[in-house]
């Protein structure tokens, strides 16, 4: 039964198909260079294209392998050789015209840290 509820949820998603342009994105960050502490920081003047599409969900620009995980949640990563790793997370909040988006980085030195940001939904590219 187990089996069964967790392939129908995947050609769920496969079947769930949307298209966000997202902006405004601004929050805090952490970097190895500034001991860790948390500043203010925006990704200015950026849009993002977020479609979700299951396993073949993206976001542009941007070079990550994504997945869906939820109704409107991708999980993106990109490994390098030599243990180089990020890991972002994009959540689209429809309802309230927002999404939330967070990033960590590890094994790239002065730039391992993390971010958490919250923008805009823009608009639909359906």
């Amino acid at each position: 039964m187990k089996i069964l509820i967790i392939a129908l949820s995947m050609i769920a998603f496969n079947a769930w198909s949307d298209c966000y342009v997202v902006g405004d994105i601004k929050g805090y960050s952490t970097r190895s260079a500034e001991n860790f502490d948390l500043s203010e920081d925006a990704i200015s003047n950026q849009n993002f294209i977020i479609e979700i599409a299951g396993d073949k969900s993206t976001v542009t620009p941007n070079t990550m392998s994504c997945t869906q995980m939820g109704t409107t949640v991708l999980v993106c990563i990109d490994q390098k050789p030599g243990g180089q790793m990020s890991l972002e997370t994009w959540a689209v909040h429809p309802n309230e015209g927002k999404v939330v988006y967070t990033k960590a980085n590890h094994g790239y030195g002065q730039f391992d840290g993390a971010n958490l940001m919250i923008g805009n939904i823009k608009g639909s590219c359906n």
